[in-house]
């Protein structure tokens, strides 16, 4: 009251003229105000001498709780917290994936999702429009098609595919080629990285997938060789069509002087292949003192490798190779026949037909006699029939069991009946048994039951509970165990729960959760947004000349957050290693990246950091480093408002009309501290920026890039840097950034507290571990159902804190207890 009553009014905010009445909005945002600056200890301002103590405090914001609390339960009443909620684009595709049992890209045909609060699964940015609509049928097509057999069941095979057969010619005789690889005898030899526009893509199993597409199960047997201490090499695997890389499938170690082998599991589509590339072995021979360039003499060629008519060959014994041995691949896999999404639809009474055959009492479209894929007509179409004995009582089991999954609960007489109508509709008007079956099919595909979760409350029931728990932690539908439990009624019991909970985390598929979380929480979502300036970063790429990104350390910095946050799970660690830890994930890359210890090998490892690290926690992790930054240059305010809303919990107002914007100095004139200190100079912005700034500031030790700098890097005024080296992609040159002013991470929290550097910072974070966990239930709950808490669930938040507190405010056990709260088991 002393700084805004009538006499001080501290930022335009009066305390006096609260009304105690929370049911209009402008009093419940006021009164929100003032709980999340009193439960985050702003306010009363710490530095004040007569500031009430922690009982009094404690007490004022039970009262303050209580009342939300009440009025939220008043403004809801029956109706739930909770609005119906569409299902987002990930989890209708990764429905549809798990119910059809297919691999087809169905996300991107969709209309991208809002965001509201950083969330694009929430209740009120998940509209539908026509566009939807039209899109749902669509995609329900393409899935039906995709789970449809259309011929007979392809032989499993295993091919052995060598490199000097006369199906690699296109790459292996490309003239620039030869300088960078070598044959000798079925293996392949790497001494350079393949020509860009003419990789080393499988031909052979190309003609394979063309053919007969499916999953497959690939080994890769490979060594390197003569490196300067007997090193391991790193290369990559891509799943390539057309002959350009489309998917990376990871980064991998050539044990030297030793074979190992690596075996990959996945989903080839017609057409596509795999491209097997090195890493970075230009840096590695000019590093080991080899140049990529010097002439050998035609003596020195070893005997038994393919004469290469060029000057210039980079010989096997000369220097660092990697060597890769004949690829094993087997497949089509299948588990079971016919696949698990042509039998739901289906159903096991359906007999395998010639469509020729059909055709001649039905009505079957050129779509199933005559399908296309990949620019090819396939031959010797099958489909569907049931013996006309079993057709009615067949295909009402078969809608039943289909629309029972799609809807997550056991389907209603009533349901079924509606698309069994549907079905002997087009019977009856002489189309064939696939077509009035997909009719239904397609229909419960574009259903409100099936595209939203539909929860009645006000208590969920076991059903809908189960859909939200998988949802949570598996981002799709329930699995066959949460089904069974939910039908017997028993999941609703709160020790059943727990269990299936940690089932859920225990699981590989919760690296799903990991994913989605974190590129929404942390907005690593972002990471593809923007690229490093290449003048000022090169460090970021494997070549300069083409502005070829280093895909490496790229799909390092998220790996290395994803493996950090599962780790945290899977130990249940405390709040406060979200921002300080002894330890980090790291691989090679990204341990020359940081400028730490070397680590060996393309896995990321847990690594224990030098005791003086700034490293450990996430905020200097180079992922949210870089999604914080534009690729040139860095902002205190964008980070200082990323960490309070993200990590923190106490997120800044939103800027006044009018407030402008601070634009970089890329040519080094002014610091980032000049101009805000400027800007700090306007009374109405003055208030945001104490807070925003400090951690912004201490921030401001991280490029764009990530990595750790004492200086900023400009591109016109500047020291230039003689003795600093950067490798371009074939050689080492001098950088062309220039030494800018140096950086300052000083600063001062609004409670007095002054701040050095990153390492006071987060240990400042640290020593708070509730105000941490706090903000991560709040963004858990937010995830969990769709619905961003509000001032009405602090009273639950506080439970859910209270039963974490004996762990440390585990990550694992927040998790759990967010689960047994009432925002989850509650609409």
């Amino acid at each position: 009251m002393e700084c805004h009553d009538d006499s001080v009014r501290e930022g335009d905010f009066r305390a006096d003229l609260l009304p105690k009445n929370l049911g209009d909005a402008a009093s419940q945002k006021a009164w929100s105000r003032v709980l999340a600056r009193v439960q985050s200890g702003e306010m009363p301002p710490p530095k004040k001498k007569d500031r009430p103590g922690e009982k009094e405090v404690q007490a004022a914001l039970g009262a303050l709780k209580t009342a939300f609390h009440e009025a939220a339960l008043a403004k809801h009443g029956e109706s739930g917290r909770v609005r119906v909620r569409r299902l987002n684009r990930l989890e209708y595709e990764n429905s549809v994936r798990d119910l059809l049992g297919i691999d087809t890209a169905l996300r991107d045909l969709l209309p991208e999702d809002d965001l509201r609060d950083g969330f694009n699964n929430q209740t009120v940015a998940l509209s539908i429009s026509p566009v939807h609509i039209q899109q749902y049928m669509a995609t329900a097509d393409r899935s039906l098609d995709a789970a449809s057999v259309r011929q007979a069941r392809p032989e499993t095979k295993t091919h052995r595919f060598a490199f000097n057969h006369e199906a690699e010619k296109p790459w292996s005789a490309y003239a620039h080629n030869r300088l960078q690889c070598n044959l000798h005898g079925e293996d392949l030899h790497f001494f350079l990285d393949t020509h860009i526009e003419v990789p080393v893509a499988l031909r052979q199993f190309e003609a394979v997938t063309r053919e007969t597409p499916g999953r497959y199960r690939i080994r890769i047997t490979t060594e390197s060789r003569d490196t300067t201490n007997g090193e391991d090499l790193i290369y990559s695997v891509w799943i390539a069509a057309g002959g350009k890389r489309k998917e990376l499938l990871g980064h991998f170690d050539a044990r030297h002087r030793q074979e190992s082998t690596i075996e990959l599991t996945r989903s080839f589509e017609r057409g596509e292949t795999l491209i097997i590339a090195p890493y970075r072995m230009a840096k590695v021979r000019i590093d080991a003192g080899y140049s990529v360039y010097a002439p050998d003499k035609p003596e020195k060629i070893p005997k038994g490798w393919h004469f290469i008519n060029n000057p210039n060959p980079p010989i096997a014994t000369v220097g660092p190779a990697i060597v890769v041995k004949p690829v094993e691949i087997t497949g089509p896999l299948i588990d079971t026949w016919p696949p698990v999404g042509h039998a739901l639809l289906y159903g096991e009474a359906a007999e395998f037909a010639p469509t020729t055959e059909v055709a001649k009492t039905a009505r079957v479209p050129d779509t199933i006699i005559r399908p296309v894929r990949s620019y090819r007509q396939l031959k010797d179409t099958l489909t569907v029939r049931l013996p006309a004995d079993k057709t009615e009582s067949a295909i009402r089991e078969t809608l039943t069991r289909f629309v029972s999954r799609a809807f997550r609960r056991p389907a209603t007489a009533g349901e079924v009946e509606l698309y069994h109508a549907m079905t002997r509709e087009r019977l009856a008007k002489g189309e064939c048994l696939e077509v009035a079956l997909n009719a239904a099919h397609r229909a419960v595909l574009c259903s409100p039951e099936f595209l939203f979760l539909v929860e009645k409350g006000p208590k969920l029931s076991s059903h809908e509970l189960a859909a939200r728990l998988s949802y949570f932690l598996w981002r799709t539908a329930p699995d066959a165990g949460l089904r069974k439990l939910a039908d017997t009624g028993e999941l609703t019991k709160p020790d059943v729960l727990r269990k299936e909970a940690a089932r859920l985390i225990a699981s590989p598929r919760f690296e799903a959760f990991v994913s989605d979380f974190l590129a929404q929480w942390l907005n690593l979502r972002e990471l593809n947004a923007t690229t490093p300036d290449r003048d000022l970063f090169p460090e970021y790429f494997e070549a300069i000349h083409d502005g070829r990104q280093d895909v490496f350390l790229h799909d390092s910095l998220v790996g290395e957050t994803r493996a950090y946050f599962r780790d945290l799970v899977q130990r249940d660690l405390g709040a406060a290693m979200l921002v300080s830890a002894p330890h980090s994930y790291l691989n090679q890359r990204l341990a020359e990246h940081y400028d730490l210890p070397p680590v060996k090998g393309a896995a990321l490892q847990r690594v224990a950091l030098p005791a003086d690290s700034v490293r450990g926690g996430l905020l200097t992790q180079a992922s949210i480093l870089k999604v914080t930054a534009n690729g040139a240059n860095t902002s205190p305010v964008l980070r200082g408002v990323w960490l309070l809303e993200r990590i923190v919990g106490t997120p800044a107002p939103p800027p006044p009309p009018n407030a402008g914007s601070i634009e970089p100095d890329t040519r080094g004139a002014t610091t980032i501290r000049e101009q805000l200190a400027k800007h700090q100079s306007v009374k109405s912005c003055a208030g945001c920026h104490q807070k925003i700034d400090p951690p912004g500031f201490v921030l401001e030790a991280f490029d764009p890039i990530g990595r750790y700098r004492d200086y900023y890097r400009t591109t016109q005024t500047g020291e230039k840097l003689k003795d600093v080296k950067a490798f371009f992609g074939g050689q080492y040159g001098a950088v062309k950034y220039l030494k800018g002013p140096a950086v300052d991470t000083r600063s001062q929290l609004p409670g007095g507290i002054e701040i050095a550097d990153i390492r006071a910072y987060k240990a400042a974070l640290a020593g708070r571990p509730e105000l941490l966990a706090r903000s991560l239930v709040r963004k858990l709950a937010t995830f969990a159902t769709g619905e961003s808490v509000e001032a009405g669930d602090e009273l639950i938040i506080d439970a859910v804190l209270k039963q974490a507190a004996a762990s440390g405010f585990g990550v694992r056990t927040l998790i759990h207890e967010v689960v047994q709260s009432e925002l989850f088991t509650q609409k």
